[in-house]
């Protein structure tokens, strides 16, 4: 069978123009990720928001159906990374429509989004192995989203295994931003950095973060932005510290009860939930 996708696209993607419409991708989907990145969280950021008030089954259920028939067509053709990409998009999709927020503005994660959400990280699993490590990247961007949203309100060690595959998914991004842009064919790669050094330190990779930081202030000439990227990334930092510390008594505490410590819930992110109050149930 082809190899072409399941449906006709909107924009010609073949020649020269194919190039020209992936950065526009890609730029599009820069700029959504990082529009999360811009509230919440103390001076305005919420890495974890997101999603609608309101499911939506049926626009969940379409979704279903569609991943389900995009299933049967990867087993009968395991070499189309199209439709592998198609499948991880059903999936994340049929995710976000089940996707709630309570109240008080906290994302609700419950069993049946975080059901789709872990097909569509296998899903990109078996993608990364046919791609040869070379993803779209606009397909990284809503993978790198999605397990970031997942590690929400997930276990201890869901999240860690959550938030590292997150920031692994964001490097594709970066990557791809970066060679658009020296290549003149894009702008800096300030926002995708930005969100990659924000997944780094939660998954406790400062190191990296802090690399990753200096690299989104060197892109920018702009004095407001770099003023913002700093006052975001520090709340992050510190952020990211108390987590690391409560990971680590987590784990303590695992060596005196056979690890039950480990699958406790560790809160929303950005919230008074990571503060010590009982996070909210699905």
């Amino acid at each position: 069978m082809s190899n072409e996708p399941e449906h006709q696209m909107l924009f010609d993607l073949r020649g020269k123009r194919k190039r020209v419409i992936q950065v526009i991708y890609v730029i599009l989907a820069i700029i959504m990720a990082a529009s999360l990145l811009v509230i919440g969280l103390p001076g305005g950021v919420n890495p974890f928001g997101g999603g609608s008030g309101v499911v939506s089954q049926d626009g969940a259920d379409l979704a279903i159906e569609r991943a389900e028939r995009l299933e049967e067509r990867v087993a009968a053709e395991p070499k189309n990374r199209n439709v592998q990409a198609e499948l991880i998009r059903a999936r994340i999709s049929a995710g976000n429509s089940l996707v709630q927020i309570d109240d008080q503005g906290r994302t609700q994660v419950g069993d049946e989004a975080t059901i789709q959400y872990d097909l569509a990280a296998q899903a990109w699993e078996s993608y990364l192995r046919q791609t040869g490590k070379d993803p779209d990247p606009t397909v990284a961007v809503l993978v790198a989203g999605t397990l970031f949203s997942l590690a929400q309100g997930s276990s201890v060690a869901q999240f860690e295994a959550n938030i590292r595959d997150a920031a692994k998914a964001q490097q594709f991004v970066v990557d791809a931003s970066t060679e658009a842009f020296r290549k003149e064919e894009g702008p800096p790669p300030t926002g995708a950095l930005v969100t990659l050094a924000t997944y780094q330190y939660y998954a406790q990779e400062t190191e990296a973060a802090e690399k990753n930081r200096r690299k989104a202030l060197e892109s920018t000439r702009d004095d407001a932005e770099r003023e913002q990227i700093t006052s975001q990334l520090n709340a992050v930092r510190k952020e990211g510290e108390r987590i690391g510390g409560l990971i680590k008594q987590a784990k303590r505490e695992a060596r005196k009860d056979g690890g039950e410590s480990l699958k406790s819930p560790l809160g929303n992110l950005g919230t008074t939930d990571a503060q010590g109050a009982a996070p909210a149930q699905p």
